[in-house]
Order: C-alpha cells, then structure tokens, then sequence
C-alpha cells in the first residue's frame, strides 16, 4: 500500500506538473509563433516593397509609387506601411513624398544604425506589432543598388516601417489555450482513475518483464514473459508483449534489410540489430540534410565544395579531384583539386572521350588492370574515377586517389553510399545549372547575341586577376561603325540593325573561342584577342574592317555599304589595367575617326601615321592603316 500511495501521489504530481508545463509551453510557443509569423511577413513586405521600388525606378515611374504602397499596405493584417528615405537618397533625388519622411524617432534610429528595430505592444484587447527594416546599399545578389544610388556597400539607404495587428492570432491562441487546459484535466482526471484501479497489478507486471527486457536491451528477444496474476487484462497484455517480441525478433533483420537497400555497402558494424537500424536511418537523415543544405547554397561551387567534404568524409581519399564535365562539348574542367598537382593529361580536358570513365559511363578502378586509363599520369599509386550524370549534356566526374590499395577497397564499398548522396544532388545541381543557363541569358545581348557591356564591366577584374595569375595577354579592339546615324537617319533603323548583325558575323567569323566579343553600346564593340600579337591583332582588325566594307545590303532597289573604324591596344604591354586598355583602343579609335574613317589605329603618344611609311610599328605606338 505504502508503494502504491507513493506512486500514486508521484503520478498525480507528474501529470499536474506535465499539465502546467504544456501550457506554459504551448502559451510562449503560440506568443513567438504569431510575433515571429508577423515578422516574416514584414521581412516579405520589405522584400517586395523594394523590389517594387527598384521596378518603379528602372521603368521611370517612381510617381506612381504611392498606388503600389497603398496596395502594400492593405491586407495580410498590415494596420500601417510607410517607406523613409536616408540622407543620401534625399541628397540624390530630393526628399520625395511627405510620407516619406522619418515618423519617428525608431525610423531615424533605423537609419542612423542601419539596424532592424522590432516593437511589440500589448494590452487587455489589442496586440500590435511595428517592426522597422533598413534598406542597405549592395552590389551583390539579383539588384545592384549602386548603379543608381551614389552611395557605399552597406550604406543604409532607407527603411520600411509596418505595423500588424496580430490580436486575431492572439484570442485564437487562448482559445487553443483553454482547450488545452480542458483536455488537460479530463486527461487527469481519467489517468487518476487508471492508476487507482490498474497501477497495483501491473507494478508486479514490470516485475515480470524486467529480466525480458534487459535481454531485449542487448538486441536479445528470445526470453518470453510469463506470469501468475489472475487479472485477464495482464494475462493479455503478457500474452501481446510475447508476440510482439516474437515478431520483433522476426522482422528486426527484414527492416535492416529493407534499410540496407538504400546504404548498401556501408562500413558500419554492429551486432545489436537495433543499432544498426539506427545507424542506417541516421545516415539517411544526415543525406536528407545534405540535399536541404545545398538547396540554400548560392552558386555551383559552393555545391561542389560541399560535396566534396562529404565524399572525404565517406571515402577519406588521400587527394580528391572533382571535374565538372560538358557531355555536349566534350570538356571537362576542374571544379575541386585538392591534389595540387595535374593527374590527368591536359589534352583530357580539351577531349572529354580519352577520359576512360567518360567514355565508359562506369566506375574505372585502377587496380582492375595496369595503365587502365591511358589520360593517368599522376604520381598516386592507386586511382578510383566515378562518372555520374546530372543531365543529359552534364556530368561530374569524381576522382579518389591514394597509395594505399586499402583505401581503394574502402572506395569500392562506399561508393553506394556516395551514389545516393549524388543521387540526391542531382535535381538541385540541376536547378542551378538551369539558373546559370537564365543568368547567362541576361548578360547576352538580345539583337547580336554577343556578350553584353555589363557582362564585360563584371569580367574585367576577373580578366585582370587571372591574367596577373597566368601572365595573359590581350589585344583590345574598339569597333565603330562609320556614320552610323546617317543610316538610321536615312534608311531606318532596321537597316542600322541589319548592318549591326552583319558587323557581328563578320566578328564572330574572324575571332575565335577563346576571344571575348561584347557590344558595348550602339554600333560599338569591344573584342578581347586573347594571347594576340601586334602583328595578329593588327591582322585580325584588318580583316573586319575590310570584309565589312565589301558587304552590301539591299535597300529600296539599290544596295548600300557601310565601313568601320577600328582602334587597338594591348593588355598588359600598354597598360596594367585592362579597363583602361579599353580607354586607350577607345582614343584609337577617335584617331582612326578623324583621320579619315575606315580604318585601323594602333594607339599611341604620337598621331596616326600611314602605315606604309614605316617598317614596322610598336605594340603602343599609333599607327593607322587605310584602305589603299
């Protein structure tokens, strides 16, 4: 009786306890979810508004702006929305609305700090929410604030300031409350029946099954129960409990089966059938949390820098080298090495198919024959290629490398494991390879198809780095097309247009892969002549410059011809920037303007000489050439 009474006051105690502490639970629970709910809505709001106001600003309608906030403001219990503009906006384009104008003093400590502000206010019947967001200057991401804005990364360039009325949320959170609390009781009330009339015989019941289940502890489900209580419903339960050990005992090696399936091949061991059940869905979720985690990642290359944690994790390769690999091109090009050395020869780069694995569509094991890949030439001992596919056109292939023929068994036992890990990659490296594809689209421009000026002022400091890195050279031309207003003037612009795209072919056809072409504006272009000598350069112009002129196009019953100037100089003979290397082709090209139109200036200190005058030219000297 003693152990009953103390049982008894322990169970009521626990659940009085349980109950107070699931409703305080579920109170601060409901409290952070409807404040927090509200916050991501304003975070929603801030995002929309200023995508909203960059439209406005891009299409020149930033006097209708006060519509699409009165549309922003109502609904989705926004009470109140209201923009602020900072200083700096004010100096640039005025002080703008009049509810543009800080309201109070958290919309100026918002500007001031550049800081979230987040105000919370409560009382018997309401509950309202003002949160206060910064708007900051930056370059990065899918809206670059600087092309507008005179202002610095980070700058705060204004603040949105909304107010939700979240009382809704908060009568239907005590009304969930008090049920709770009704549920709560009842759930009491009979638990304290249960335990005046059941506790008793099941206590010697645990007895009975203490020693079952110690052994079943240890993944040992042989021992039945057996016991003596007259009582029906313990006879039952000790009855259940045996065949439900008895099918435990069955079926525990049919679900490590079923899981293996999905790991096969995984170094764990263990005797206890439970654990390793459990090691098997760990690893699972741990797959599941890869795939969640790359979806968030920004580009390609922090995807592949990931995976390739994960596959030294799973394999620990003594160096690991990961390809990116274009089916449809037949390249192949490094997007991880850790190897710091080439182990590949560099003609497998530029020819997909003397890649084995490539070729083969399977795994290439180094110890399966000698020299199996003839593209091998690294210094590790043993090599393990995995080819995988992400899309028709695109692939990745993984090399293991070691000098220890155990890694290359490990290699071979875990690569199922690394398979669903790439399995799982597949649709979001998909996805990002189809955003490159789209992003790749807005820096094109859409009449000629060249890359665009935005795309080149992005890939100067690229240029620059990698040709300080690589000792790069380039010859730079500045393309114009002479008089190129009398034609629109005279012909229409869709015979502008039409000499615009013959210009671009004639270009396309003279330069090769590995030059970069982008219209700069206009009718002006820049070419990049990637690794061109003066000579090559000076070729190269020439032959635009003379094909084009000879290029006639139908208008009215006549045919008309246009021409092009042309300036050149060189990175980095002329110049340690390449921005402006461009400034210098420019001036070129205004030299080869004034002296006549139609053709090719070298730039230079000196003004343009004929070039049969000399017998040579400079890389930095100004020089022209004229049609004869």
């Amino acid at each position: 009786m003693e152990t009953n009474r103390k049982l008894f006051i322990l169970f009521v105690s626990t659940l009085t306890l349980f109950a107070v502490a699931i409703m305080i639970n579920a109170a601060v629970n409901f409290r952070n979810y409807s404040y927090n709910n509200a916050i991501d809505k304003a975070h929603m709001a801030a995002e929309i508004v200023r995508d909203g106001l960059t439209a406005h600003m891009i299409n020149d309608m930033m006097d209708k702006r006060s519509h699409f906030l009165e549309m922003m403001a109502t609904g989705n219990d926004v009470r109140k929305l209201w923009i602020v503009r900072s200083k700096k906006v004010v100096d640039q384009y005025g002080e703008g609305l009049k509810s543009e104008m800080p309201r109070d003093e958290i919309d100026k400590e918002v500007l001031e700090t550049g800081k979230e502000i987040d105000r919370f206010y409560e009382d018997f019947d309401n509950a309202l929410l003002r949160v206060t967001i910064p708007y900051t200057a930056t370059s990065y991401g899918k809206i670059d604030c600087l092309q507008c804005h005179r202002a610095k990364e980070g700058d705060v360039l204004g603040a949105v300031s909304l107010e939700f009325d979240i009382s809704d949320l908060r009568r239907e959170g005590l009304w969930t409350l008090a049920k709770i609390a009704m549920i709560t009781v009842v759930f009491i009330i009979l638990s304290l029946l249960l335990v005046k009339y059941l506790v008793a015989p099941y206590i010697r019941f645990f007895k009975t099954l203490e020693a079952s289940l110690k052994k079943a502890k240890h993944g040992d489900f042989s021992l039945k129960v057996q016991t003596d209580i007259e009582a029906t419903d313990i006879r039952a339960v000790a009855e259940r409990y045996n065949e439900l050990i008895e099918k435990f005992q069955n079926t525990i090696g049919k679900i490590e089966q079923k899981l293996a399936i999905f790991l096969k091949g995984s170094s764990h061991y263990c005797e206890d059938p439970l654990e390793k059940a459990t090691h098997t869905i760990d690893m699972l979720s741990e797959i599941h949390l890869f795939k969640n985690t790359i979806e968030l990642d920004k580009d390609l290359n922090q995807i592949y820098q990931r995976l390739a944690t994960i596959i030294q994790e799973i394999m620990s390769p003594d160096a690991l080298i990961i390809f990116d690999v274009d089916a449809a091109a037949r390249t192949r090009h490094i997007v991880f090495d850790n190897c710091g050395k080439g182990v590949c020869k560099p003609e497998t780069l530029e020819n997909a198919d003397l890649c084995r694995a490539f070729r083969t569509h399977s795994a290439v094991v180094s110890d399966q024959y000698p020299e199996l890949c003839p593209g091998y030439q690294g210094a590790y001992a043993f090599y393990y290629c995995i080819p995988f596919d992400i899309t028709d056109t695109r692939g990745i292939t993984i090399t293991l490398l070691s000098d220890s023929k155990e890694k290359i068994d490990r290699f071979k036992k875990e690569e199922t494991v690394l398979r669903y890990y790439l399995e799982n990659s597949k649709p979001v490296i998909e996805s990002k390879l189809l955003m490159q594809k789209l992003e790749e689209k807005s820096l094109r421009d859409g009449l000629t198809g060249l890359y665009n000026r935005k795309f080149l002022e992005e890939m100067i400091d690229k240029i620059n780095k990698q040709s300080d890195r690589h000792m790069t050279r380039y010859g730079v031309l500045m393309i114009d097309i002479d008089s190129f207003k009398m034609i629109n003037d005279t012909y229409g612009h869709d015979v502008g247009d039409t000499f615009i795209k013959l210009l671009v072919e004639t270009i396309n056809h003279e330069t090769r892969s590995s030059d970069i072409a982008a219209r700069y504006g206009g009718e002006e272009f820049v070419i990049l002549l990637h690794e061109a000598t003066p000579e090559g350069a000076l070729k190269v112009a020439e032959k635009i410059r003379e094909i084009f002129s000879k290029i006639t196009v139908p208008v009215g019953g006549k045919k008309i011809t246009s021409t092009a100037s042309i300036g050149i100089s060189f990175y980095p003979e002329c110049t340690r920037n390449l921005r402006e290397a461009i400034k210098f082709a420019d001036i070129a090209l205004y030299k080869a303007k004034k002296s006549g139109k139609n053709r090719v200036v070298l730039f230079g200190e000196e003004l343009p000489k004929e070039r049969g005058d000399e017998e040579g030219f400079n890389a930095c000297s100004a020089t022209d050439s004229a049609p004869e």
